[in-house]
């Protein structure tokens, strides 16, 4: 029997008790009389009905209890699966927590990013409106100068006329020049001849005059013993002084004519000296010798840069070339190559941050500041020399060419020594600065050298005519005039550097079109 069965049996025998209990004053009572089977059987029964009722009331409490706790346990297990799914849930819950934090955090640093991002963008615009409006002016600016170019282009084209019929006139000169030349030849032999009359003419005058000399010392001895004589022979000693008078002064003149004769004679020599060396320097010398000369002469340029690179980043890059020192107008020494040979070269777009250029010169080696775009091509590149250098260098300067028509083939020597060779050319007809190499006959075709951009080219005599400036087109170098001017080394400014050249190009289209 369980506790709780053992306590609704309780509280009936307490409940059945007290129902069974008077608490009414006592009556007077008859006087008990003993009928004990008749009390004790009533009193069994109601029990029996009592624990019946009892048992029936427990039974539907048992009932209800089972029901009641089949119930709970029911309400039980599903708050058990209520607490599992809200464990879940809050597990999950926990888990977007953790997941939402670490969001927020990646959304934070994104933030952090973007501001950094939209600040750079920022600058960005702004720079890159700063550099709109800078290229706006440098449009502005261009505009300006192309107006200013076409209304000097017309003036060019009257200097151009200008300068080719002053080149007509060269030409004429230059005609003449060789008929006076032939003239001049045939003058100096015959002086040659009158030199050699003249010598045997003043040997004779200084015999002349030793004869002369003698018979005046003559007079004069004979005078000195006739002076104690005077009186008697004074007339006689009056002519004798004024004969000697006249012979003085034949001896004076006659000495005179002695030295216009001799300085005449001077002239004439020098003259002769200046032709023989215009006759020596005329005559045509072997490619063998040409070459021989330019490599016992030649200077090796180096070109040492920063570039900026096709990704990013920068390079360093060096350039070497060989080249000749030549003489300008204005007495300075030069060197001169071809803009491919350096960062400047205007068929390739470069944005040089930094740049260097050394001379070397035998053992000796220096570094150059500055360097010239000539103005007759500025695709040819010219590096003005110390004078000091160039005069204790040892080296041989090449004389320009300043008629290289008169000789039908060039001799062309590689930048870089590797070869040499020769070749016809003629004057283009659309400008007198530029010479047109012929193309090789059949039969050379297969030859061991072909020209190529940066060749030197020189006459049959040994004078420097230029630069190829392309394959088939050379540069007369006349002068060493410049029409761009590019600080190197520390003094080097890539802005500047970038304008330069971009003036280049521009004065590069207008050049003939066959050169370009």
């Amino acid at each position: 029997m369980n506790k709780t069965l053992m306590l609704v049996i309780c509280d009936f025998l307490l409940l059945s008790m007290l129902a069974l209990a008077r608490f009414d004053p006592p009556e007077d009572a008859p006087k008990p009389t003993l009928d004990a089977t008749a009390s004790s059987a009533t009193a069994e029964a109601e029990l029996i009905e009592l624990l019946e009722e009892s048992l029936q009331a427990e039974q539907g409490s048992r009932e209800n209890l089972s029901s009641d706790l089949q119930e709970t346990r029911e309400s039980l297990a599903e708050k058990a699966a209520q607490l599992a799914a809200r464990e879940a849930a809050l597990a999950e819950t926990q888990a977007n927590l953790d997941k939402t934090a670490a969001e927020a955090q990646a959304l934070a640093k994104a933030k952090v990013e973007a501001d950094a991002t939209r600040a750079e963008l920022t600058a960005e615009r702004e720079e890159l409106a700063q550099r709109v409006e800078k290229t706006r002016e440098q449009l502005q600016e261009a505009s300006e100068e192309r107006l200013q170019l076409a209304n000097t282009l017309g003036a060019a084209n009257e200097q151009r006329s200008v300068s080719e019929e002053r080149l007509r006139q060269a030409e004429e000169a230059l005609l003449a020049r060789e008929r006076e030349l032939a003239t001049r030849e045939a003058e100096l032999r015959e002086a040659n001849a009158e030199k050699a009359q003249l010598a045997q003419e003043q040997a004779e005058l200084n015999k002349a005059l030793e004869v002369a000399q003698t018979e005046r010392r003559m007079l004069s001895d004979n005078l000195t013993r006739e002076q104690t004589n005077r009186t008697l022979a004074e007339d006689r000693a009056d002519r004798l002084t004024d004969n000697v008078a006249v012979l003085g002064q034949g001896v004076t003149q006659l000495g005179q004519g002695f030295s216009q004769l001799g300085q005449e004679v001077t002239n004439i020599a020098q003259s002769s000296e200046a032709m023989q060396k215009e006759i020596k320097d005329s005559r045509p010398r072997t490619m063998s010798e040409i070459f021989t000369r330019f490599q016992k002469n030649r200077a090796t340029l180096t070109f040492t840069s920063r570039e900026q690179g096709v990704f990013g980043g920068s390079t360093t890059k060096s350039y070497q070339s060989r080249s000749i020192m030549v003489k300008g107008s204005d007495e300075n020494y030069y060197l001169v190559t071809h803009s491919n040979n350096s960062p400047f070269s205007l068929s390739k777009s470069k944005e040089v941050e930094s740049t260097t250029l050394t001379v070397s010169v035998g053992d000796e080696k220096i570094k150059i500041n500055q360097i010239g775009f000539l103005a007759a091509d500025p695709r040819i590149i010219f590096i003005p020399l110390p004078k000091v250098l160039a005069q204790n260098s040892g080296l041989e300067t090449f004389e320009l060419a300043r008629q290289p028509e008169r000789w039908e083939e060039a001799v062309l020597v590689k930048n870089d020594e590797s070869n040499f060779g020769r070749t016809e050319f003629r004057r283009l007809t659309s400008s007198a600065r530029f010479l047109k190499m012929e193309r090789p006959t059949l039969g050379e075709l297969f030859a061991d050298f072909a020209a190529s951009r940066g060749d030197l080219a020189f006459t049959k005599n040994s004078q420097f005519i230029g630069l190829l400036s392309d394959t088939r087109h050379a540069v007369v170098i006349d002068d060493l005039l410049a029409v761009g001017i590019l600080e190197l080394g520390q003094g080097f400014d890539p802005q500047q550097a970038r304008r330069t050249i971009e003036e280049m190009k521009d004065r590069l289209r207008q050049l003939p079109e066959e050169v370009r």
